[in-house]
């Protein structure tokens, strides 16, 4: 069977309820109002600016949540900005990954989870792919889901050490000694709407993390993946949307 993206979700929400975003309650909580459950107040999954300058009063989806020691009844899925549904949960792109990974890298096994255990590095990565008689790749996987005016994706958008860190390591981890295991290294931004057309640095937010992009770019690969959601009565539905260009030294 032919995989059509137009056709086929990547992944499917279900019970996604709307609310109405009001405000902030806390680290990683926002306070929402229903019409069917008044004012409740959800996790947010999401340590990036772009819920922060979220507007009161846009509509924002969410599914409830119970759990031993949870202080929120709900986690927050998604938000419409400018007609456009933006997906905002953290814990989506590596499994959005995990689901394209097996449409365009056919033959090959795709393993979660690596750990890397060397003299020089002990490390843990998103994603390994391997494919016979080719070095094995590792993957990072970023979500980035703030687009500009121009429908250009940036990451971050906020500033973020830690993904500094990872191109440190992608970078060390390919350049090994050849008495040490060989690995290619690859950077994935998994683009969370249908807007954005190409991805960038976004350099006036941490110009740490454009400075290494742009200089590791002979090193370590970068691709990106966009995907586009609907909202079907109470579900989303995540589309495969096609790769798009990634262009580490522009800002």
């Amino acid at each position: 069977m032919v995989y059509d993206s137009k056709l086929e979700s990547l992944i499917k929400v279900a019970n996604v309820k709307r609310g109405y975003f009001r405000g902030f309650a806390g680290m990683f909580k926002a306070t929402l109002e229903s019409k069917t459950e008044g004012f409740i107040t959800c996790h947010v999954h999401d340590t990036g600016s772009l819920i922060r300058n979220i507007r009161s009063g846009t509509p924002v989806y969410y599914v409830n949540s119970r759990g031993l020691g949870r202080v929120t009844s709900c986690d927050i899925i998604a938000a419409r900005l400018n007609d456009t549904l933006v997906l905002l949960d953290s814990r989506l792109p590596n499994e959005i990954f995990y689901r394209i990974a097996r449409l365009v890298y056919v033959d090959s096994e795709i393993i979660r989870e690596f750990y890397i255990k060397s003299p020089a590095l002990r490390y843990k990565v998103d994603f390994m792919i391997l494919k016979p008689n080719i070095e094995p790749m590792l993957v990072e996987v970023k979500g980035v889901n703030y687009v500009d005016n121009r429908g250009i994706a940036l990451f971050p958008n906020a500033k973020s050490a830690r993904a500094s860190r990872q191109l440190d390591d992608l970078r060390r981890l390919s350049l090994m000694s050849s008495s040490e295991p060989r690995f290619k290294a690859m950077i994935v931004f998994i683009v969370l709407r249908g807007d954005g057309r190409e991805v960038r640095p976004y350099a006036s937010i941490d110009r740490v993390f454009a400075s290494k992009l742009c200089a590791y770019k002979d090193i370590v690969e970068y691709k990106a993946y966009r995907v586009r959601s609907e909202l079907k009565g109470s579900t989303i539905h995540i589309y495969y949307d096609g790769e798009i260009s990634v262009k580490p030294c522009d800002t």
